[in-house]
């Protein structure tokens, strides 16, 4: 037979309410409160849930504008149109045809408008020009037909106003249309009158008689100082000619002077070879051979002559040829001067003529606007095309919108369970209690001699209590950050901010980071020597690696200290970081907060132990004791197999 142990229990403050007893008396009436007052108020609630009418909902859908033809594109939603269409649907006349076609019908011959408004709805649907017609009411049964009524009324009276407002633009437009070929008539009489009166012949500007005249007059007399330009430059050729002592002649006796020449030359050359054999007084005794020296003399004086008479004749005919070019530019210029009012006065006539003929293009573009759209109108026809589309008629409802009888139901019995709890704390409440039997308190631990407790018969061992007891006495762990949040601080994280946050979520701690130095870091091969409180390397992630590139002082917090620096300003500036990336509770964002979600990130994938510290540097048992609920089933780990590097720094 087991040794029966005293009942344990936690000693109160003084004064509290469980150092008394309810009284024996109060323990049986309390069920009977509880279940007589549950009775009571689920039977008052449940009759006002069911006994409430039912409403039910018919509804209709329309279209309120015409549909689309199917090479159409769709149009897009007329929230005014909507806006008007609703207005005109729960409007007093179209309510009072509706009352008096349902009266004619015999559906409802005592309803007034005040008792129908009332059941209508008009709910537009977002984003379209679809509108749903909705009736609510008891009866089944007519609210169908109420609302087909209804949706009948209102396509009478959209036709009927179709038809009143085609009329009216029909004949406001035939109105303008008339007035427009009136205004057309008259512009075009005076245009013609303006076009005669002023010798406008051409509706070109530059092929009326005025304008083309004084443009072959400009195109005359840019060919007059071309051929002033180039009798002059002749006139001065022949002069530079004759200075030099060329021969100057005609082109007509150039090539008799040319002869001339030849003959020369051929006599000089003959007397030079007769000078070689004989002498000159032979020469002349010799009958055949001494008219050689005179027929050369003849020659050269014909030269001689020739080229004086050219000479005169050539520089003659260009000074005559540069004097006509210049009279010929001096005519054509007093023409111009003399025509260019003229082209002045056309020029303005001709610019009110286009400002008229620019009048009546508006005129005949404004009537040929007026005509399409008479043209329009006789072709679409609205009369015989309806303007509002049914989409669905409206139906006999077969189950109510209101009231929600078994949501109501659910909510009474719930209301009603409280109600009665509440009694029966309130009945506790007011009876009378008695003082306990005296106890012995060990301890804080109250023992009463009395029946066997079943928690201390099946008690657990020691061994199981104190390895229970340890994450109580280890305390709270701090805050664990979601990744979202860390992405947060680093972004709004100036430099040393961020390449601290970094550092903390290798598995550096804040009194390490207080201690590196420039030498510590081998950012060519990525790896960071930690040689305060437990020595080890730590391999740094790429991009935690770029954080500390291009830039001194290495590390970037190193600013506000030289050789080390106080941690309780570096715990400062992560809750300044937080501060300023809008952190719910940033003060528990701290370098212990950021450690704790770096060790539970590695200790969720299941990490040794063992091989923790030689990522976090040394950590206490107690702590890593505390952290044995993070780690998965299973036998850890080694380092090799974990995903060292956070999320955010992967890649």
């Amino acid at each position: 037979m087991p040794t029966s142990a005293p009942p344990i229990e936690i000693l109160h403050a003084p004064g509290h309410d469980s150092d008394y007893r309810v009284h024996p008396s109060v323990q049986h009436p309390r069920r009977l409160v509880f279940f007589l007052s549950l009775i009571l108020c689920l039977a008052a609630s449940l009759y006002y849930v069911y006994q409430r009418t039912p409403v039910y909902r018919a509804s209709a859908s329309i279209l309120t504008v015409a549909p689309q033809h199917v090479d159409q594109q769709s149009q897009e939603a007329n929230v005014q149109h909507v806006a008007v269409q609703r207005q005109l649907l729960l409007g007093q006349p179209l309510l009072e045809q509706l009352l008096r076609r349902l009266e004619d019908k015999g559906q409802a011959s005592d309803l007034t408008i005040h008792d129908v408004r009332p059941i209508l709805a008009v709910v537009p649907i977002p984003e379209t020009n679809l509108v749903e017609l909705r009736a609510e009411g008891p009866d089944a049964a007519w609210l169908p037909q109420l609302v087909n009524n209804w949706l009948e009324v209102y396509q009478e009276v959209r036709a009927q106003e179709i038809r009143n407002a085609t009329g009216a633009t029909t004949e406001a437009l035939q109105q303008q249309y008339k007035m427009f070929g009136k205004k057309i008539t008259e512009k075009r009489e005076q245009l013609d009158k303006f076009r005669k009166n002023n010798d406008i012949l051409s509706m070109a500007r530059d092929e009326n008689q005025v304008l083309a005249r004084l443009k072959g007059l400009s195109n005359t007399l840019n060919t007059a100082h071309e051929e002033e330009i180039k009798a002059k430059a002749r006139l001065d050729a022949v002069r530079a000619a004759i200075a030099q002592g060329k021969a100057v002649v005609p082109d007509g006796d150039k090539r008799e002077l040319a002869q001339l020449e030849q003959r020369a030359q051929e006599l000089r050359e003959k007397l030079i070879e007769l000078d070689q054999r004989y002498t000159r007084e032979f020469l002349a005794l010799e009958p055949s051979l001494k008219m050689i020296p005179e027929q050369l003399a003849e020659v050269e004086v014909k030269i001689a002559q020739k080229v004086g008479y050219g000479r005169n004749s050539v520089l003659t005919e260009a000074q005559q040829d540069y004097a006509a070019a210049r009279q010929t530019v001096r005519e054509v210029q007093q023409q111009l001067k003399e025509h260019k009012h003229k082209a002045t006065e056309f020029t303005a006539r001709f610019a009110e003529h286009e400002a008229l003929q620019e009048d009546l293009l508006r005129l005949e573009e404004r009537y040929r606007e007026t005509e399409g759209r008479l043209v329009e109108i006789e072709v679409k026809n609205r009369e015989q095309y309806p303007q509002v589309e049914v989409v669905e008629w409206a139906y006999k409802p077969s189950e109510p919108v209101s009231p929600l009888y078994m949501r109501d139901a659910g909510i009474a019995l719930g209301g009603s369970l409280l109600f009665s709890l509440f009694l029966v704390w309130l009945v506790d409440f007011l009876s009378p209690r008695e003082k306990p039997e005296a106890l012995i308190s060990v301890n804080g631990i109250r023992i009463s001699a009395g029946v066997e407790s079943p928690a201390i018969a099946e008690r657990p061992p020691l061994d199981q209590l104190e390895a229970s007891a340890v994450p109580v006495l280890q305390g709270p762990h701090p805050r664990e950050l979601s990744e979202s949040e860390v992405a947060l601080l680093l972004a709004a994280a100036d430099r040393s901010s961020k390449q601290l946050i970094a550092l903390l979520m290798c598995g550096v701690t804040l009194e390490e980071a207080a201690c590196l130095k420039a030498e510590d870091f081998d950012l060519e091969n990525g790896i960071l020597k930690i040689s305060a409180i437990k020595e080890r390397e730590l391999k740094l992630p790429v991009a935690v690696v770029g954080m500390f590139q291009g830039g001194n002082p290495i590390p970037a917090w190193r600013e506000a200290g030289d050789e080390g620096d106080d941690i309780s300003e570096l715990d400062a500036l992560l809750h300044l970081v937080a501060v300023d990336a809008g952190l719910a509770e940033p003060e528990g964002i701290t370098s212990q907060a950021l450690r704790h979600t770096y060790l539970a990130y590695l200790i969720r994938q299941g990490i040794k132990f063992s091989e923790l510290e030689q990522i976090s540097g040394r950590i206490s048992p107690t702590v890593l004791a505390g952290y044995g609920a993070l780690s998965p089933a299973g036998p850890g780990k080694p380092l090799t197999e974990i995903l060292v590097n956070y999320p955010l720094f992967k890649g």
